[in-house]
């Protein structure tokens, strides 16, 4: 592609987080000024169809109600048409209800297209930005894996998401690469290996206590039934919380199975960014009660669990995602360190370095940018990427560098 510089703001990755920045910007009834100014969005896939297959294709259900992945969208704003869409409309009638992802994926492609119609010129398809360079007067250069310039800009938004390390996690657990698949891949349909390993009458582990450990037990106990006998699952975890809506439900759990309790100051939510909900908040009460024999619970590090991850047939790696991060590199060419596996945020989503100090002009936002609360959790959710997440970058989003 050609180089493009004069540019306010360039976004790497257009995934539903990304959206966010664009749909903040017509609450605020900024939109124009960042469209006027420069708005820039690039992603790696080859062609708007290629990343609309990316966005949550999964067999399970949100975590979320309808009207969460709702909230961001301007009622009379300029990307109100992804209302009144097929997607818009089933997410509104389960406003109050859990929704499958899959639904929530054609809604972020929707809205991906009302953002693109306004920005006709602003998306760029086949973007593989290798590195942010800074540039002595302040504005930063993305950079290809050819070492070409792409785009700059006064400021980045980083919004590449995040991956499974699950070579990290053969190592660490002992477990040969080829009985360990991620968890996104198994909830996107890769279900062969599962089939033939309870077919073979083997078990299957899940790594990780997370809603995704959860999400894969409960899908693999609805896709194969009885055809897992007893303790054919076993969910291998450092600890479990449950998300509760206030202290009343909190208090209509027994005391023993209700866990650490973090109430959330704006929702008053408990356990709001980390404690199952729905169907595995269920499923995970049904097993500590003993009233699903297909799963056991096992805690990581005593003997049950290593000898678990050491024969069954296949582990599914449920242990969180590490920032799908972008090398940045100052104005000598050093590059800025970061923190290892989870790049940090400050409160005006800025990326921090490893000294924690906020690189200026650069932004992150989503799952692998993701702020984080008081106890230190990763505030992950659509409605927050595109709500408090996307004000705070609109706010703060420099005056245009001299480029």
């Amino acid at each position: 592609m050609r180089a493009v510089s004069g540019v306010l703001c360039q976004v790497i990755g257009c995934g539903p987080a990304a959206l966010g920045l664009a749909l903040a910007a017509d609450r605020r009834g900024e939109l124009p000024r960042l469209v006027s100014e420069g708005l820039a969005f690039l992603d790696r896939a080859p062609t708007p169809a290629a990343l609309s297959g990316l966005r949550f294709p999964f067999l399970i259900d949100a975590n979320s109600v309808g009207k969460d992945f709702l909230a961001g969208v301007r009622p009379d704003g300029i990307f109100a048409t992804a209302l009144h869409g097929r997607a818009g409309e089933l997410l509104r009638e389960r406003h109050d209800r859990q929704v499958p992802l899959a639904l929530v994926g054609e809604f972020m492609n929707d809205l991906s297209r009302a953002v693109e119609a306004v920005l006709p010129d602003g998306f760029t398809y086949g973007a593989d930005v290798r590195e942010i360079r800074r540039n002595r007067d302040g504005s930063w250069t993305s950079v290809d894996s050819a070492g070409s310039a792409l785009v700059t800009s006064g400021a980045v938004v980083l919004a590449t998401g995040g991956y499974e390390d699950t070579q990290q996690a053969s190592h660490r657990y002992g477990i040969p690469p080829g009985r360990l698949i991620g968890s996104a891949q198994l909830m996107s349909g890769r279900l062969d290996e599962a089939a033939r390993v309870l077919r073979a009458g083997g078990r299957i582990a899940i790594l990780g206590g997370s809603h995704s450990g959860f999400a894969a037990a409960e899908l693999l106990l609805d896709r194969f039934g009885d055809g897992i006998p007893e303790g054919g699952l076993v969910l291998v975890h450092r600890s479990i919380s449950l998300a509760y809506a206030d202290r009343a439900e909190a208090d209509s759990v027994p005391p023993a199975l209700a866990g650490r309790l973090e109430t959330c100051p704006e929702s008053g939510v408990i356990n709001r960014f980390h404690g199952l909900r729905s169907g595995p908040r269920e499923l995970c009460l049904r097993a500590l009660q003993g009233r699903e024999p297909r799963l056991t619970l096992c805690h990581t590090g005593s003997d049950d669990a290593r000898g678990v991850l050491a024969e069954a047939g296949l582990v599914v790696h449920a242990l969180g995602y590490r920032t799908r991060a972008v090398p940045v590199f100052d104005q000598w060419g050093e590059r800025i360190p970061m923190a290892d596996g989870a790049v940090q945020v400050d409160d005006e989503c800025r990326i921090v370095d490893a000294g924690h100090h906020a690189v200026p002009g650069v932004f992150g936002i989503g799952l692998g940018y993701a702020r984080c609360d008081a106890w230190g959790r990763r505030r992950v959710g659509i409605n927050t990427f595109h709500g408090e997440d996307g004000e705070r970058i609109v706010v703060a989003m420099p005056a245009p560098a001299g480029v």
